[in-house]
């Protein structure tokens, strides 16, 4: 092999060899330059060594069931931005990619007491255009009725957590109501785009990126929601009626889920907030 090569640079004469020498050279530059950003800064290096795009490393049961106890404590108002240097076009460039765009924070003691950062994602786009009026319609307008309520008692907060990661951005808005006399209603709704592509991202495209398949997330969702099933069966039992799932619905496929997002870790958490329908503060939380 050393004489084949030793053969092959003999052989190579004027220009030939310098370009050879130059290529020899740029290619261990470069080589040079990954390490040291696989070294520092690309932050998934322990488990993605080729720096394919398999983000986050796989969790197993007990780090997962200790991020589904402080799912709450992820919704700061803040934005964890893992692209600084991503160029898009905003609205405001002196405002960042997501920021709190109302702040109400409103009470009166006999009728309603109101805390809700509403955020707005700060792209011009007629796609985040639209994210950004289901935003108003869902948040804002339910903040300003609940303001000019004159009879019974309501609270109503709402908060949010923004991630960018590479030319993904998630946003993950969490709201709760407590109207007098009724359950407490929670809920949970997200929003992907792709910064780059400017189009919506699909919880299969997330599957992709993080190089698992859709059976297997599948897999996880069904095993995780009949566990709490079977768990809010037992506690039914002993306490009274809890909410109960459906098994059967349509919701829990792949295809179907629409509440996800993907965080500044590389986890990927896919969120069924019953809160969004019905008046329960139950969610099932599958995070891959």
């Amino acid at each position: 092999m050393k004489r084949a090569i030793r053969k092959f640079v003999g052989s190579l004469n004027g220009p030939r060899r310098y370009i050879f020498y130059a290529a020899l050279v740029l290619i261990c530059i470069v080589a040079i330059c990954l390490g040291i950003y696989a070294q520092f800064f690309y932050k998934y290096s322990d488990t993605d060594v080729l720096m394919l795009g398999n983000i986050g490393s796989e969790k197993n049961a007990e780090e997962i069931a200790l991020l589904k106890t402080k799912f709450n404590e992820l919704f700061e108002n803040k934005l964890y931005n893992e692209n600084e240097n991503i160029s898009v076009d905003k609205k405001d460039y002196s405002m960042n990619i997501i920021y709190t765009n109302y702040n109400l924070v409103n009470e009166d003691e006999n009728f309603y007491s109101v805390n809700a950062q509403i955020p707005i994602i700060n792209i011009d786009s007629e796609t985040i255009n639209d994210i950004n009026a289901k935003i108003k319609n869902e948040f804002y307008d339910k903040a300003y009725n609940i303001m000019r309520k004159t009879e019974g008692n309501t609270v109503y907060t709402v908060s949010w957590v923004g991630y960018v990661n590479g030319d993904i951005l998630s946003l993950a808005i969490k709201s709760s109501l407590k109207e007098e006399g009724k359950a407490e209603r929670v809920g949970v709704k997200t929003y992907n785009y792709d910064l780059k592509g400017d189009k919506l991202v699909s919880l299969l495209d997330l599957i992709d990126l993080k190089q698992t398949t859709p059976n297997k997330v599948q897999s996880t969702i069904d095993s995780d929601v009949k566990q709490a099933y079977t768990n809010a069966k037992i506690i039914a039992a002993e306490y009274g009626t809890l909410y109960e799932r459906d098994l059967s619905s349509d919701i829990y496929k792949v295809e179907n889920t629409q509440n996800f997002f993907l965080t500044q870790d590389g986890n990927i958490y896919i969120v069924y907030a019953y809160g969004n329908d019905d008046y329960t503060n139950e969610m099932d939380i599958i995070i891959f």
